[in-house]
Parts: C-alpha cells; structure tokens; sequence
C-alpha cells in the first residue's frame, strides 16, 4: 500500500508528463510552423504536365488537419492524467493511518502519561473517561481539555480520524 506522500509523489509525476506532453505538441506545431513558412510560395503548372515547385511532404489542407488530430491526442492524454492524479489525491485522503497519525501526534503524551493523559491501552483510565459516553470524550478531544490541546494538535485529522485514534488508544 502506498504511503500518502508517495501517491502524491505519482501524482506530480503524472502532472509533469502531461506537461512533458504539451510542451511536446507545442514543438510539433512549431516544426509544421518552420515547414509552412518555407514551402514556396507559387506552383508553376503547365497544362497536361505535372506542377513545379510542389512539396514532396502532401497538401498543405492536410497540416491544418493534423494538427487539430494531436491537439485531440494530447488533450486526451491530459485529461486521463488529470482523473489519475485526482484519483491519487482522493486516495490520499481516504486512507489514514491510525498509528503512525498516533505517533506522529499523541504518543508524546498518551505514551508517557504526561500532564495526566489516559495512556495507550490503560484499560481503567479509559473506562472511567468512557463513562460520560464517548460523545463527552469527544468533545474534549475536539475542543482541548486541561493540557490537551485542541484535535490534540492534529489539525489535519477529521472527526472521524480523531474518533479511530481514540478508538485505538482505548483498544491497544
């Protein structure tokens, strides 16, 4: 499974392809540019013989054609990117992992017992804060209480986050 930082290190990289890609067409359109402006500029014909002076890369009508067919190819290919790095991002979002967010911001002090915090898996500590009901709990999750400060100083984390970290604090 993919850690959030790597799924949003596959999205930039889809981001820089489409951009490769644009700046790819881009020089596409510049070299039919350069072969438009020095293809001549008159055609001698004379009646039952072929012209002079015709190009031996097709009609012109057909750059026109062309051009619009790998706009279309990079649009395309821009926007399948596009849906993958939202996919990846949305992906990113969804997953949340509890005990590395419990590391990363409540082990300091539910790992320690510092300034009186119910520590992991204390099955007494938890019982008594689960009696007011785990809505009273979180609440004071949500809003700080005492030492604790606010979200417990995860700003990042959702309600439903914070409700799985406690739900992993009183399980472990």
């Amino acid at each position: 499974m993919f850690t959030q930082t790597a799924k949003f290190r596959l999205g930039l990289i889809g981001l820089a392809q489409a951009s490769l890609l644009l700046v790819l067409s881009g020089n596409a359109s510049a070299q039919q540019s350069v072969e438009e402006n020095i293809r001549p500029v008159a055609q001698v014909c004379l009646e039952g013989q072929a012209c002079v002076g015709t190009t031996g890369g097709g009609s012109s009508a057909s750059a026109p054609v062309q051009q619009q067919a790998a706009q279309q190819v990079v649009e395309e290919v821009i926007e399948e990117v596009v849906e993958q790095v939202v996919e990846v991002v949305e992906a990113a979002a969804d997953a949340f992992d509890v005990a590395a967010t419990y590391q990363m911001s409540c082990f300091a002090c539910h790992g320690t017992g510092a300034a009186g915090a119910p520590m992991l898996g204390d099955a007494e500590v938890w019982t008594a804060r689960l009696e007011k009901g785990i809505d009273g709990v979180m609440t004071n999750v949500i809003a700080g209480v005492n030492a604790m400060p606010p979200k417990g100083l995860c700003m990042t984390c959702s309600d439903e986050n914070l409700r799985s970290l406690v739900d992993y604090m009183v399980s472990q």
